[in-house]
């Protein structure tokens, strides 16, 4: 993965806060429920959307790697990077992934 579980945790909490402080979430604590752990849940709820989706643009990496394997001669440089993009922005078209 390209960053840590740790930045990704370090990014859901920013995310989250950021958003709280906007007063960009609409959330309900259910009842006894202390705020801080609230936060926590929520933003353990932003961290697995993060990794979920880190892990499907690995998946996709992967399969352009597949692709480019395929190639009768060897992809070097300039041209690889290219049909590494090309590839990579077709795949995630047909899973219906934004990159």
């Amino acid at each position: 993965m390209r960053l840590s579980e740790d930045k990704v945790r370090r990014i859901a909490e920013r995310l989250h806060d950021e958003l709280a402080e906007r007063e960009m979430l609409e959330y309900r604590e259910a009842r006894g429920v202390r705020a801080d752990i609230g936060r926590a849940a929520r933003v353990k709820a932003i961290y697995d959307f993060i990794i979920a989706d880190l892990q499907q643009e690995e998946a996709i990496d992967a399969e352009v790697e597949r692709i480019l394997d395929t190639y009768s001669r060897e992809l070097k440089g300039t041209e690889r990077d290219v049909l590494f993009r090309k590839h990579k922005e077709e795949v995630a078209r047909k899973r219906g992934y934004v990159l």
